[in-house]
């Protein structure tokens, strides 16, 4: 059997004083309009109302809401009999009172109250009744019937009685039974609710579920983090306007893109979209569950990168290694020969030309040979911004350094196990490419900081940039974008910071620059 709350039964307790407040008010008012009134009429008023000034106190007070309920219920019958004998006894038509303080004794004290209530209405009635009948109390019924007549008439009241407190008990039980069970289902829906919403935000992948229309409807904690919007933000807005780039029809149920973040990061995004279905032909809408593969392409560039610079380093090693013996016996029989020569302007010219040429050759090849077979790094710890300091003001004295060229530093000071020497031309290397990539003058900023434990360096030119397809080729070997250069400057960059246990990350868009981060 369902039992009523405690902050049930005080609300019921509440509702009883107020309802008992307004029908002995309107009982008042009513027995005003007539030209006799029983002077009694209004002591009852006032002994209802100090009664209901001592229940609301008592409601503050005392938190024994049962016997209160006993105590109001019990003092509420001998009301009610009261105003049945002021009003005319057996022919009062306040006798239903009784049947309201049976319903509410059902509904604050249950079964046991409801019969309690009818009980002892029906033997105050009874009393009541005979009492007058028999001149034992004073009664204002104006013509009494006769015993057997007034036995009739109480028995049908107590019947009555008998059967309402049957009745709203019956409903007073299921009302609970079904505000028990409706609560009980409300708290496991929310709990439900509260905890799949959990799931949804508690899961590493991006759920976004949206309309027939494409419209979002759900976006979970994933997803803000991944395209960073908020949840408000995204909500209405469609699939499309979230992830620029997205074809308006989708031809497979998996698939990837790249697109931009809200802050305009460009990301590549992995997706998988289910129908929802209503049943088996009817759709309502379509679920989304996408992945930030932004790092594991990267991560598969820089293998294939490996791979390429490795093959190509084990196939070129040998070419290079046999051209360079027949360029040195080249180089030295041309060295002898031409201090024998009587040579004109023209052809001391041509023997310069060849001389360069020959020079800038062994160079390239000495740099390949240094690219193909890498020594290993003779690691100390060393103050990494001095090492940058010293690269930096050996820069200012470089012929490659323009007027119009500017170099800014923001260094700490951060230590860090690498060799010196290798270090030197990667510094040297990067600081070369930024005024190369800056023709009509700009400036390049070198910083250095501790990051996770770690010495994070970034150089950033305002130079030319470069393309998408221009990043993905840049670490490839003898790939250069200018005039007279090697191509294997930055593979050489790479590949020392690869051999350090580092990484590189290259930043760049057409106009916008040029940004390199080391982290070692």
């Amino acid at each position: 059997m369902a039992e009523i709350a405690v902050m049930d039964r005080r609300k019921w307790l509440l509702r009883l004083i107020y309802v008992r407040l307004a029908v002995f008010s309107i009982f008042v008012a009513g027995e005003g309009t007539r030209k006799i009134v029983q002077p009694d009429i209004f002591i009852l008023l006032a002994v209802v109302y100090g009664l209901s000034a001592c229940w609301f106190v008592l409601l503050r007070l005392n938190k024994s809401y049962v016997w209160q309920a006993y105590a109001q219920i019990a003092l509420d019958l001998f009301l009610i009999t009261w105003t049945v004998n002021r009003t005319g006894g057996v022919d009062s038509l306040f006798s239903s009172l009784y049947f309201l303080e049976i319903v509410m004794s059902s509904i604050l004290l249950e079964r046991r109250g409801a019969f309690m209530s009818a009980t002892a209405s029906s033997v105050i009635h009874l009393a009541h009744m005979d009492l007058g009948w028999f001149g034992y109390i004073p009664s204002t019924t104006n013509v009494w019937p006769d015993l057997p007549s007034l036995q009739y008439i109480v028995s049908l009241n107590i019947f009555g009685f008998c059967s309402v407190a049957f009745l709203s008990n019956f409903l007073a039980e299921s009302w609970r039974r079904t505000g028990a069970q409706l609560e009980k289902s409300t708290g496991q829906i929310a709990f439900l609710k509260a905890f799949s919403d959990r799931i949804v935000d508690s899961l590493a992948s991006g759920i976004v579920t949206t309309d027939l229309e494409v419209r979002i409807y759900l976006f979970n904690h994933a997803a803000e983090e991944i395209t960073r919007y908020r949840l408000e933000q995204a909500l209405r807005l469609t699939i499309w306007e979230v992830f620029p780039g997205m074809l308006p029809k989708i031809s497979s149920a998996r698939f990837e893109i790249p697109t931009t973040r809200r802050d305009g990061q460009s990301i590549h995004l992995r997706f998988s979209v289910s129908p929802v279905m209503i049943d088996e032909k009817n759709t309502a809408g379509y679920v989304w569950c996408f992945d930030d593969v932004t790092e594991l392409r990267a991560l598969e560039q820089q293998v294939r990168q490996k791979e390429q610079m490795a093959a190509i380093g084990a196939m070129s090693a040998g070419i290079a290694h046999e051209i360079r013996n027949p360029l040195a016996s080249i180089a030295g029989s041309f060295d002898l020969l031409k201090t024998d020569l009587s040579l004109g302007p023209d052809q001391r010219q041509l023997v310069d030309i060849i001389t360069r040429e020959t020079e800038r050759l062994n160079r390239t090849i000495t740099e390949f040979l240094s690219y193909a077979r890498p020594a290993s790094p003779k690691r100390r710890s060393v103050d990494l911004s001095e090492l940058i300091s010293e690269t930096v003001q050996l820069m200012r004295n470089s012929p490659e350094l323009k007027p119009s060229h500017k170099i800014e530093t923001r260094l700490r000071a951060v230590k860090s196990e690498v060799d010196e020497s290798m270090m030197r031309q990667v510094f040297y290397n990067l600081a070369s490419n930024a005024f190369k990539a800056m023709p009509e003058g700009g400036t390049l900023t070198i910083s250095l900081e501790a990051r996770n434990g770690n010495a994070r360096i970034r150089f950033e030119d305002t130079g030319i940039g470069l393309g998408d397809e221009d990043v993905k080729r840049l670490f490839v070997p003898f790939n250069s974008s200018f005039r007279n250069g090697t191509g294997l400057g930055l593979p050489i960059v790479y590949q020392i910071v690869n051999a350090h246990n580092g990484s590189i990350a290259v930043k760049s868009r057409k106009g916008m620059g040029t940004t390199f981060v080391i982290d070692l």
